[in-house]
């Protein structure tokens, strides 16, 4: 697996996706040309909390044809062990725990592992201190071990406590932290990254440059531009978005998208077309060209009236965590008009025709054959609905005390623009 790793990570917290959802997930990455899939749902309890704990029973029969079908697919299945809550490094026990566990995983088919040491308080145990200089220096330890142990066809990520440059300290060019790992960790081990922030609108060159120079390698992104485990109360429908100048500076890119799985359809395929993409590639047409991929497998029914430019209009009210598209930005801009009572004909027009589109939208996907997308979109798209109807009230100056606004609106969330004066 020393190619560009390309892919997924399911590695959210929340309810890991079905074995239905990641069969149709391999099958699509396929198509793709998405070579890796990384097994890290922090709810997996043997993934996390209890991660000595060895798969049994039905657990490891479906893990074990989880593995099969990545296979089959021509996907990479990676097996990631989380193990940062409670090890201690320098225990002989722990130590032959980690190693057991991986060959107990490599028994059911799992060739690919990760170590993941991410969201955990940046401390030592005492026995520990006894032993090592930093917590850069135990966790290289066990991670060299790890991959020593695994067999040499196998290959090994890694992810840092320190995985984005906001958790370096002091920062990334002198953190003890990064430097020890730098210089300890085998280099044939993968290191994860997720930027200059756990969800980072924009990540330049120049720090993932400034980064590679510190620990001997080139990244792999884990990027969490598309999560929304953080904010379950939003989902990204928006574009694969970095500067295509960056594919060259890291080893892979692994989307860790919405913890909903059928949304994720635009922000994977995008990032497919962002690898493929020429000197002309844009983000605002990758995210075209995914909808109108996209719009088949809604599944509408025959009678729909539904248009693209209605999904379109969606995805831009549920873009990305820091932006909106153009068709929500126009249209908020509409309702600030309305809402200081300043209203033009041409706004009042965008209200009647975003409303009327929503609306459309709503009823089309309340009849599509993908029950589990009308009701991963259903909060969003219905909120959307009431509060263009408020408004188009208000505009025509019929609003009344009847119509207060929903008391839960997403934060952040196209509704909660619709309402700022």
């Amino acid at each position: 697996m020393n190619a560009f790793s390309l892919g997924v990570i399911e590695g959210f917290y929340g309810r890991p996706w079905t074995v239905d959802q990641r069969h149709r997930l391999f099958a699509q990455m396929r198509e793709w040309d998405m070579n890796t899939y990384l097994y890290a749902p922090k709810e997996d309890l043997k993934h996390r909390h209890h991660w000595r704990d060895p798969y049994a029973g039905l657990e490891a029969s479906d893990l074990s044809a989880l593995i099969r079908d990545a296979h089959d697919q021509g996907v990479n299945f990676v097996y990631a062990l989380a193990p940062g809550l409670d090890i201690v490094h320098s225990s002989e026990a722990d130590r032959v725990a980690l190693l057991a566990k991986l060959s107990s995983v490599a028994k059911l088919g799992a060739r690919h592992f990760a170590l993941l040491f991410d969201d955990i308080p940046p401390q030592m145990h005492a026995d520990d201190m006894q032993r090592y200089a930093g917590l850069g220096e135990a966790q290289a330890d066990v991670t060299n071990l790890a991959a020593a142990h695994l067999e040499p066809e196998s290959t090994l990520l890694f992810c840092p406590t320190e995985y984005c440059a906001r958790r370096a300290e002091p920062n990334v060019a002198q953190s003890p932290y990064l430097r020890a790992l730098g210089q300890l960790l085998e280099p044939s081990i993968g290191f994860l990254w997720t930027g200059p922030e756990v969800v980072s609108p924009e990540i330049s060159l120049h720090s993932i440059r400034e980064l590679a120079a510190v620990i001997g390698r080139k990244p792999v992104l884990w990027d969490n531009l598309h999560a929304n485990d953080y904010a379950p109360r939003r989902v990204h429908l928006g574009p694969y978005d970095r500067d295509p100048e960056l594919r060259a500076e890291v080893a892979g890119i692994l989307s860790n998208p919405n913890t909903p799985f059928e949304v994720n359809y635009p922000s994977l395929a995008s990032l497919a077309d962002y690898i493929r993409g020429a000197t002309d590639w844009t983000a605002r047409g990758s995210v075209t060209r995914a909808l109108s991929a996209w719009w088949p497998l809604l599944e509408l029914p025959p009678e729909s009236d539904v248009e693209l430019e209605d999904l379109a209009l969606l995805a831009d009210a549920l873009y990305l965590p820091h932006i909106f598209g153009d068709r929500a930005d126009k249209l908020a801009e509409a309702a600030r008009t309305v809402l200081k009572g300043r209203q033009t004909t041409s706004d009042i027009e965008r209200l009647e025709r975003d409303h009327t589109r929503l609306e459309r939208l709503l009823r089309g996907l309340a009849g599509c054959g993908n029950r589990e997308l009308f009701f991963e979109l259903h909060p969003y798209l219905i909120e959307l609905v009431d509060e263009l109807g408020r408004l188009r009230l208000r505009a025509g100056g019929r609003a009344t005390d009847a119509f207060e606004p929903f008391p839960n609106a997403r934060p952040g969330s196209l509704v909660d623009q619709l309402r700022a004066p």
